[in-house]
């Protein structure tokens, strides 16, 4: 690991400019500071950032190729990190699995096979071509790449209600306070990780490959690849039977060992001087023209409650504005003398004078070792008529804020509204104010809570991927430190992990009998007492999901009863047959959707003449038509408007 050696020493800067995708960012000081707060998590820890960028260039490989091979832009490639961080069977709280996080639905939207034989979220390279379809469909509304990236966690519809229209097709992007964090938190791994993971930095020592698989058992692979059927399976758990399908092209991957020397991606300990920008010109001319606004720099301990301080240049201290990820260990900040917290006025948690609370205190005791009153403790922390006080937890003797030092928190599992308050110094009251939420409202896991602003009527609620705490190396950790003896695995559940070294037997175990599993029983077109079967007319744009959420059917039954491959997909007017609840039908409000006419004369048109400013998409807002159908009428192949255009437009009927 000698590559990151210097880590702690040499910060990474955020430069005032970058380019994404051939989109040109201005970045203004404000977004550099969160940016750059994202980017010290990330590399805080040494060995963490280490793991991560190992096992990235395992399979970095493989998402560049397809990338390329898509017409996709190569940054996106920092994206997989950001979602999946290579561990091939990753799960969030809200279900989303594998290197790109997708979602079943979502996921056999874009081609994907998930069923219980295959598994294709957990597979690099079909997952990474979904992931290509995704960005490839948002392009065409938004003609940004930038938005298509922010529509992979928002959706094309929270997208379009919450950038501008001014963004779609923009080349020059300014990235401020306002910028959706995804984008910001996507900057920060791209700076991170450019310069330690991606084309030509796969260590000669390890590195996964490919084996055309379609037909074959992964034993027969196995023998044929020279690796055992153990460490084929934790590479390939897409695959959850031993017989690989045959209807198509499956590449089973396989790792490649030869020696024991220590993996390092970047051999050079002086390139570590330029991690800051794409080049070497923005990253230096960002330290002369605004030292220390957006750079910061570890001290050598960590404070007692295992926060790592953060000063600027000059060694002022800054709180800055924290990251959305990585809440654990960050907040509460806890300081002064953490020898006396039961004591009053010995620590401040936030900032704010507070006390700890003792194993078996109640409100009486802790008030009286406070001094003060039962309902000014009460008051001053949010508790409730019924409230008491909770063991080894601090409470504030003065009043909390109004507002976090921080933007956001992303709800972690077992957190609560007041606990969250708690942590950040804010006042439950003005926690559920800003985010437009009532006190009896369920708190879900993956919720992005706003802290220092009111969350904007037009900005819908978010939610990001939680990952599942797992129970076991990850194969890729494993694998690493297979290569890497003084490496320690990354144990997810952070229990300490004995490694085994396999005792060889003196002669070859039997052959194991290959397990195969049942294919899915179809479901059979049969309507229950309480069912119905309903003939969908496809309309145009409907896919697979939205039928599917219009009824609330899955799509693996809505396949079987007209015996369809989801890879085929609709044609308009197509006829489906679906088994829908009666039920549905009682609450569906029918909607007229006006009749175009089939045959259209010039007099059927309006001419619009394209003004300053003007976008296809606030073009189409304003007469009640889809982009596409502008493009349509227009015989344009691209969303590109010159300034006095004049474009075609059906009238309505």
């Amino acid at each position: 690991m000698a590559s990151l050696s210097t880590l702690a020493q040499a910060p990474m800067m955020v430069p005032s400019e970058m380019e994404f995708a051939g989109i040109k960012l201005k970045i203004t000081s404000g977004a550099r500071q969160e940016i750059a707060e994202t980017l010290d998590l990330l590399t805080r820890s040494q060995y963490h950032f280490q793991l991560k960028a190992d096992r990235s260039n395992l399979y970095m490989h493989f998402v560049e190729e397809v990338l390329r091979k898509e017409g996709i832009p190569d940054d996106f490639k920092y994206l997989a990190i950001q979602e999946g961080e290579f561990i091939s069977d990753n799960v969030s709280t809200s279900n989303a699995v594998g290197f790109w996080q997708f979602k079943k639905a979502t996921a056999q939207e874009f081609g994907l096979r998930v069923d219980n034989m295959v598994d294709e979220r957990k597979h690099i390279i079909a997952s990474t071509i979904g992931a290509t379809k995704y960005f490839k469909r948002s392009n065409f509304v938004f003609d940004s790449w930038l938005l298509s990236l922010q529509s992979y966690l928002q959706g094309l519809t929270g997208t379009q209600r919450s950038a501008s229209d001014r963004l779609y097709g923009a080349k020059k992007v300014e990235i401020n306070k306002k910028t959706h964090w995804y984008i910001k938190k996507y900057l920060a791994h791209k700076l991170a990780f450019q310069d330690f993971v991606g084309s030509g930095r796969r260590h000669p020592e390890v590195k996964l490959d490919a084996f055309e698989g379609k037909g074959k058992t992964l034993r027969q692979v196995s023998n044929q690849v020279d690796v055992s059927y153990d460490e084929l399976k934790r590479f390939n758990k897409w695959l959850s039977q031993s017989k690989i399908p045959s209807e198509k092209s499956y590449k089973v991957i396989y790792p490649v060992k030869s020696g024991r020397k220590p993996i390092a991606q970047n051999d050079n300990p002086s390139d570590r001087k330029n991690t800051g920008g794409g080049s070497k010109k923005s990253s230096t001319g960002n330290r002369k023209s605004n030292p220390g606004s957006g750079s910061t720099t570890k001290k050598s301990g960590a404070s007692k409650s295992g926060t790592a301080t953060t000063t600027s240049r000059s060694g002022r201290r800054y709180s800055g504005v924290r990251p959305v990820e990585g809440n654990v260990g960050a907040f509460p900040r806890v300081t002064g003398n953490r020898s006396r917290e039961y004591e009053a006025g010995a620590i401040k948690l936030n900032g704010i004078p507070a006390i700890r609370a003792r194993s078996g205190d109640n409100l009486q005791s802790l008030s009286k070792r406070a001094g003060l009153s039962i309902y000014k403790l009460k008051v001053l922390n949010d508790i409730g008529a019924n409230g008491n006080v909770r063991a080894n937890k601090y409470y504030y003797l003065k009043k909390k804020k109004n507002k976090g030092k921080v933007h956001y928190h992303i709800v972690q599992p077992g957190e609560t509204l007041w606990g969250i308050s708690q942590d950040y110094g804010i006042k439950l009251k003005k926690l559920l104010h800003k985010n437009r939420m009532r006190k009896e409202e369920e708190l879900k896991i993956g919720r992005v809570l706003w802290l220092r602003f009111i969350r904007p009527t037009r900005v819908p609620v978010e939610y990001s991927n939680v990952k599942v705490v797992g129970k076991s190396v990850a194969a890729e950790d494993r694998l690493i430190q297979e290569v890497s003896p003084s490496y320690k695995p990354s144990v997810r559940d952070s229990r300490p992990v004995t490694k085994v070294v396999e005792k060889k037997p003196e002669r070859e175990p039997e052959e194991p009998t290959e397990v195969f599993v049942a294919p899915r029983k179809p479901k059979a077109l049969v309507a229950g007492k309480k069912d119905t079967i309903i003939t969908h007319v496809v309309k145009p744009k409907e896919s697979f999901y939205a039928i599917s959420r219009k009824y609330g059917l899955d799509i693996d039954d809505i396949l079987d009863w007209n015996n369809l491959n989801v890879m085929d997909g609709l044609q308009i007017d197509q006829q489906l047959k679906l088994v829908v609840p009666k039920s549905h039908f009682k609450v569906e409000k029918t909607v007229v959707t006006p009749v175009r006419k089939e045959n259209t004369t010039a007099s059927d048109f309006t001419t619009h003449e394209v003004k300053a400013g003007e976008t296809l998409w606030s073009i189409s807002r304003i007469y009640g038509v889809t982009v596409e159908e502008i493009l349509k009428w227009n015989n344009k192949e691209s969303n590109d408007l010159a300034l006095g255009e004049r474009l075609k437009i059906l009238k309505k009927d």
